[in-house]
């Protein structure tokens, strides 16, 4: 399966015009709250000392309990999920790291751009949070707490004193550390239990219609420039086609080199199936789409599916063990349960280096 990047006029028109509001609301912060605010433009960052309160009151609650064995738990494990994706990546040549941006499609997955933008800040907010409240757990403090912006995405930061978290024990350096991914696995799975209740509420209540939509067409194909992008595909050689998994179906009686009919919004198209790795192949990059009888909860539908995708994938990505990232530290403060200060800091390093090597030579997949 091709995972190109590709991003649509469209998208980018709308992602403009989203970095285009946040800018405004840069430039009022920059007038209204100068001491506070950080701005250029394509970059902006806004502190506060605001609210860090609720973070001392949830230090004490229950749940920072679990959240502190929860991050003990989970960051060692995440951290192993993390080099096995990257090294699964690599093996089957498959991007399992790319950036998360609004609107950009990798092969059949699009990135709808305002529930991933909304997704990302959520995903950071909740992440931030936890690393603050096991900061306050272990009677540190926080220098502050606000929001960024980086072009188009927002997201959330808290900023402890990182001198005085190296002073702690080795297993409450791994809990703080641990703790933004930790929550991000937690609310990953919660917000997929929402999305497939949700889901199946839609399908129980018929509010939905499945469809397939073909996005484009590939090059060095017979398809290529023949269908338009963005039409509706309604069938192959009579076989109808409602789901993505039904083209591949379709096309198991055929061979590279016969032509199959498609009946689509644009009209019957006859292509002559190319040949990828000994298979028939149409050459068209599809879209799972439902045309849903009530407006507004495909959205709801779309943000919470990703919801999980987002606060999973930050939460796996955040723990590859690549300093400065949090699984860089992580590891640095495990090796140094085993190690003295200097060889921990030297092998945390090198892994670094290998991991980020192998990471830009997995990003490299979608170019």
């Amino acid at each position: 399966m091709e995972y190109n990047l590709y991003i649509s006029n469209s998208s980018i028109l709308s992602i403009l015009i989203i970095f285009l509001a946040i800018n405004i609301i840069f430039i009022f912060l920059k007038i209204f709250k100068k001491e506070n605010t950080d701005y250029k433009f394509i970059y902006g960052m806004f502190k506060t000392r605001k609210l860090l309160e609720i973070m001392k009151k949830l230090s004490d609650s229950k749940f920072s309990k679990v959240l502190s064995i929860s991050s003990l738990i989970l960051g060692p494990i995440l951290i192993i999920l993390a080099v096995f994706f990257l090294f699964f990546g690599i093996l089957t040549k498959t991007p399992t790291y790319v950036p998360a941006l609004p609107g950009a499609s990798y092969g059949p997955i699009t990135l709808p751009i305002v529930q991933t933008i909304i997704s990302i800040f959520i995903a950071a907010f909740i992440h931030e949070l936890a690393h603050g409240i096991l900061v306050y757990k272990n009677n540190l403090d926080l220098k502050s707490w606000g929001f960024f912006y980086l072009g188009p995405l927002i997201g959330a930061f808290v900023e402890p004193n990182e001198k005085e978290i190296e002073k702690l024990n080795k297993k409450e350096q791994i809990k703080i550390y641990s703790a933004g991914s930790a929550i991000n696995i937690i609310a990953g799975l919660i917000f997929l239990f929402l999305f497939l209740l949700y889901s199946y509420l839609i399908s129980i209540f018929n509010l939905a219609s499945p469809y397939v939509k073909i996005l484009y067409t590939l090059p060095d194909t017979h398809a290529y420039n023949v269908i338009p992008n963005n039409t509706i595909l309604y069938s192959i050689n009579g076989n109808q086609i409602l789901y993505i998994n039904q083209i591949e179906k379709a096309l198991n009686n055929t061979k590279p080199g016969e032509y199959v009919l498609l009946n689509t919004s644009a009209g019957l198209f006859n292509i002559e199936l190319s040949n990828k790795d000994g298979k028939p192949f149409i050459g068209i990059v599809t879209k799972q789409e439902y045309d849903y009888k009530v407006p507004g909860i495909d959205f709801l539908e779309s943000l919470l599916f990703w919801l999980f995708v987002i606060n999973i994938g930050l939460g796996i990505g955040n723990m590859i063990p690549i300093y400065p990232l949090d699984g860089g530290k992580t590891m640095k403060s495990i090796l140094g349960i085993f190690l003295n200060e200097n060889r921990s800091r030297k092998i945390a390093l090198l892994v670094s280096t290998i991991l980020l090597i192998l990471i830009l030579y997995n990003i490299s997949f979608i170019l």
